[in-house]
């Protein structure tokens, strides 16, 4: 209190004034005053003739407590103009993140224009934070959430299969599984095993991994094949056509299944927005 009553007399150099503006007496904003000097163990105004004039010191303290004021107000209005909106926090893999969730997301955001979905990722191996989540989706199990969690969906199987940039795709095209092998495989260390599972679906069982580029991470070896070094075997789910990537599966037909996805709502979730948002996904896979 004895801050604003300082800020206020400070703008308008008046205790009078400011006690006007805060609907109390004049003795009041003094005695608040007073105490701050105190605390302060400096002096924020003197006498300038019948009037107030700031020290040294207050006129320190009255711009830094303005500007704080301006941006706590700034704050407040943000929240009162988005009390409409509901907002989400979603946790997902950075993968199904980048290439499924935010290409659909204005989708969502169109299709309910009161809802913000906030979303953070996890990298392989990471465990989940359900205590900032309301809605945490794994690839796999999720017991590491523990009693966070208040049930689970099934969202999809992933259906692994080659995927290419389109450019590459046009100088060396991919009608049959042999000529995949036109193009240098690349391989991620969080997804060891699936170049060779395809393989031996697609009746290729002879072939050796030589050298070829090698990524920690799904989603930095996706954005290789967007560079053009390369192909990757990876969900067709999260690449259904031409889409914003270029990127493309040629075989769609030819795959092998991989992890499922699961959607778990958190204890600190809100059902309604949840099971919305939960509703809404399910009906994107089905596309």
């Amino acid at each position: 209190m004895a801050l604003r009553a300082f800020a206020v007399a400070a703008r308008t150099d008046s205790l009078s004034a400011a006690a006007e503006e805060l609907g109390v007496t004049h003795g009041a904003v003094s005695k608040q005053v007073r105490s701050l000097e105190d605390w302060l163990g400096q002096q924020v105004f003197m006498r300038e003739g019948r009037g107030l004039a700031l020290t040294p010191y207050g006129k320190v303290l009255a711009e830094q407590l303005g500007r704080s004021f301006q941006n706590i107000d700034a704050a407040c209005q943000y929240v009162r103009r988005h009390r409409s909106k509901s907002v989400l926090a979603v946790e997902a893999p950075s993968t199904f993140a980048m290439y499924f969730l935010m290409p659909r997301l204005k989708r969502f955001e169109n299709k309910y224009p009161g809802s913000t979905i906030w979303i953070s990722t996890r990298m392989t191996g990471q465990a989940p934070d359900a205590s900032s989540s309301d809605l945490i989706i794994t690839r796999g199990d999720a017991d590491r959430v523990g009693a966070r969690l208040k049930g689970s969906t099934a969202l999809f199987e992933e259906s692994l299969t080659p995927v290419c940039s389109e450019e590459s795709l046009r100088r060396r095209p991919v009608k049959k599984p042999p000529d995949i092998l036109k193009h240098p495989l690349i391989t991620s260390a969080t997804r060891p095993g699936n170049w060779e599972a395809w393989l031996h679906e697609a009746g290729i069982r002879d072939y050796v991994f030589e050298g070829g580029h090698r990524f920690d991470h799904m989603f930095v070896a996706v954005h290789a094949v967007r560079e053009g070094l390369g192909s990757i075997v990876a969900p067709k789910e999260f690449f259904p056509g031409q889409g914003q990537w270029k990127l493309r599966c040629p075989l769609p037909g030819l795959v092998v299944k991989g992890e499922k996805y699961f959607a778990h709502p958190t204890s600190r979730a809100d059902p309604r927005y949840v099971d919305r948002f939960v509703d809404w996904l399910e009906e994107e896979i089905r596309k």
